[in-house]
């Protein structure tokens, strides 16, 4: 690699979403982002006369969409910053912790460290720009995940190749135990949260690299929420801490654009969302600024996870349990080390391995999946699955999930897992009130890690309070 980001071909031009469904907003957008997406809005008002309904939205959002499996509903929780090895590289079974790996502490080779068990639930938060990726990488040696951290000055970089187990993930375990768990799964991109949560809904980020908003060629392309709105298919965007960090907003196709057939929403409402005949087709569920239920380091991986459940619990116990799937994953390794180099595909080098689960009715009891695939995976089983034509030559090329589904086995009930972290139904969706493109005063909106102004309270009791910037995305 070069110490250059990694190679990128150019995917096709953007599809123009024309009218389509209604919209609500609920994010903060602020500074030049703001300004571009006020300036889309009105030239869509005047192209389009500033009338929208059902008739030139291309009819109203489908309810119960066909599918071509039992999958009815999909939901996507994707969360922050653990590579496979941190997670699940001591787990039976599964490719993960090579006999006798040593790493450098120093970039000039001095001194080493042995992956080892982690006592504690949380990590210092370790390089993982692309930069850091690519000496981590070492051309497929993996082996500078320590070092790296070391000349950034972290306090125990040998953490860097610590991983959990089953004492602080007891229920993702125990998910891994009930459903299925793909070893081979990357992310789609060698770099931060930006480039992937983006490559999560299109399969591609181009040579881009940076947690700053996307260059044009990148926002112009089509995402899978954009198919999804073409074909009348409810979805949802769910945020536990809204910012101008979500992804469907960086796409002036998506927002804003008053015919979307779904929403951006607080996922306060996930109750409501599962409780009715209505419910969204495909839901992504992001709480990447959420400071405490991210499992972005240095949070603790028990309290996230404990919130990972409290969704699945809420999913599971709906209406629609008996027709909806569940995949978790992370949107990139955090500057983990991880065994397995990343392959490199038609659109550029994928990011190193992350967890992957699969839960569903017809998923096979304890199964771990060795296939290679990175999110373009997902992006294909959704278009197969609602009839859509291939988002792009990538996602059509994509291994697909036939690993994790046996459709003709009888479907199994769900597991509950106890979790303190509950999304009751009838609560609906909690809007913030602010207006858009404010911050609160003395806040300066260039800085990634501020421009959140408000989550998800687990309790009523717990203080509002904007959070302190202490990592890096």
């Amino acid at each position: 690699m070069n110490g250059a980001p990694p190679a990128s071909s150019q995917a096709s031009p953007s599809v123009s979403a024309s009218a389509r469904g209604r919209h609500r907003r609920t994010v903060v957008i602020s500074g030049i982002l703001a300004g571009a997406l006020v300036a889309t809005a009105v030239l869509g008002w005047v192209f389009l006369g500033g009338v929208f309904s059902p008739s030139n939205c291309g009819g109203p959002v489908l309810e119960n969409p066909p599918t071509s499996t039992p999958i009815k509903h999909l939901f996507v929780i994707v969360k922050e910053n653990h590579a496979f090895e941190n997670y699940f590289g001591g787990l039976a079974g599964v490719t993960g912790n090579p006999p006798n790996g040593s790493f450098p502490l120093a970039l000039n080779g001095s001194g080493s460290v042995q992956p080892f068990p982690l006592t504690g639930y949380s990590t210092d938060d370790f390089p993982h720009d692309v930069g850091s990726s690519v000496k981590d990488y070492n051309s497929g040696k993996n082996n500078l995940f320590v070092a790296v951290a070391n000349a950034a000055g972290v306090g125990r970089p040998q953490d860097a190749v610590g991983y959990y187990g089953p004492a602080q993930l007891p229920g993702y375990y125990a998910y891994a135990k009930e459903y299925a768990l793909g070893d081979h799964f990357f992310s789609g991109f060698l770099g931060p949260t930006f480039p992937n949560r983006v490559f999560d809904i299109t399969a591609y980020a181009g040579s881009w690299g940076s947690d700053t908003p996307p260059p044009s060629i990148v926002a112009q392309q089509p995402t899978i929420l954009d198919q999804l709105n073409h074909a009348r298919i409810p979805w949802e965007y769910d945020w536990s801490f809204a910012s101008l960090a979500l992804a469907p907003t960086f796409f002036p196709s998506l927002d804003p654009n008053p015919c979307n057939s779904g929403q951006l929403d607080p996922v306060s409402g996930l109750g409501t969302q599962v409780a009715g005949p209505s419910s969204p087709s495909v839901v992504y569920i992001d709480p990447a600024d959420d400071l405490v239920y991210s499992e972005h380091p240095p949070e603790n991986v028990t309290v996230g996870e404990e919130w990972t459940v409290g969704l699945v619990n809420t999913i599971f116990s709906s209406p629609i349990a008996n027709s909806s799937a569940v995949l978790i994953w992370f949107d990139e390794s955090g500057g983990f080390w991880d065994p397995v180099p990343p392959p490199l595909t038609s659109t550029g080098r994928d990011g190193f391995r992350i967890p992957f689960l699969v839960l569903s009715p017809w998923t096979p009891v304890g199964k771990v999946c060795h296939q290679t695939i990175d999110p373009a995976s997902v992006l294909q089983f959704i278009d197969q699955n609602w009839g859509l034509s291939y988002l792009n030559s990538r996602v059509a090329g994509a291994t697909n999930l036939s690993c994790f589904f046996n459709f003709n086995s009888p479907a199994r009930p769900p597991l509950f897992l106890p979790s303190p972290v509950t999304f009751p139904a009838g609560e609906g969706p909690t809007h913030h009130p602010a207006v858009s493109g404010l911050l609160p005063s003395g806040m300066n909106p260039f800085e990634r890690s501020q421009v959140a102004v408000w989550r998800e309270r687990p309790a009523p009791s717990e203080p509002f309070s904007v959070p302190i910037p202490s990592f890096s995305r």
